[in-house]
């Protein structure tokens, strides 16, 4: 009988541990490639992802329709213009710009009198206005507005709504229309409505400071409190009761 030797058994074991070496290794290399492909295809669910709100410096307008040579604003775009001036004042950036009609090269005199006048009553002249006239055809039947606008701060969804590239109704046989995920325009119209009712862009980026205490009201809790009484505030209404009421005059008018 000749001795046995282990080395066969040693090569093999060494052959089969390398494999499940190499294969371990595509593994996780292929886990990391997986989840490459995976993070740059997802898509967005979450219509705040798809449709996100931003602070952008975008353009205010106000159309003033005075007419052609009229005399002065009327009570509703007075206020108007009020309102729109007061805005700017408060979050105006750089110069407003004022577009005035003209026809057959004369502007309309009257109508931007009136609204420089109130523009000059704001202490808006000089280097913070900018006048520009724009050509009207003469028989052009319509209305050519005094156009005032300013660039300021606001709140805006990126990009325009109406995305409805995908069929909604699943007769377009695509793999993208059969995904069961909301459609791309899902959501813009609700974020839009949103943005635009935001008074101050900057609640979205961080909260308002905290007003100070009322020291009076803090001075009397702690009075309560060392004294120990309760230190809420107590309301106290009338005796008056409405049901009594209600009857009284319910029975004098039957009489």
């Amino acid at each position: 009988m000749h001795p046995t030797h282990p080395t066969g058994s040693r090569t093999r074991l060494s052959r089969t541990t390398g494999a499940l070496a190499l294969a371990a290794l595509a593994l996780g290399l292929a886990g990391c490639q997986s989840d490459g492909l995976v993070t740059g295809t997802v898509y967005p669910n979450d219509y705040r992802l798809r449709h996100p709100i931003a602070l952008a410096n975008d353009t205010t307008t106000l159309d003033l329709f005075v007419g052609r040579n009229a005399g002065g604003l009327d009570p509703r775009q007075a206020r108007d213009l009020r309102q729109f001036l007061a805005d700017y004042q408060a979050n105006g950036r750089g110069a407003m710009t004022v577009l005035v009609p003209r026809t057959g090269g004369r502007g309309d005199h009257r109508g931007a009198s009136a609204v420089r006048a109130t523009l000059i009553a704001y202490g808006i002249s000089g280097r913070m206005l900018h006048v520009v006239p724009y050509d009207v055809a003469v028989e052009e039947p319509i209305a050519s507005p005094v156009r005032l606008s300013f660039v300021k701060l606001q709140a805006k969804v990126l990009g325009e709504c109406g995305d409805f590239t995908q069929d909604l109704a699943g007769l377009n046989i695509r793999y993208e229309n059969w995904q069961n995920k909301p459609h791309p325009n899902s959501g813009c119209a609700y974020q839009t409505a949103i943005a635009a009712q935001i008074e101050d862009p900057l609640d979205l980026q961080r909260p308002r400071a905290v007003d100070r205490p009322d020291v009076l009201r803090r001075m009397k809790v702690f009075d309560d409190i060392r004294k120990g009484q309760d230190p809420s505030t107590q309301w106290k209404t009338g005796s008056a009761s409405v049901q009594s009421s209600a009857s009284g005059s319910g029975g004098s008018g039957g009489q």
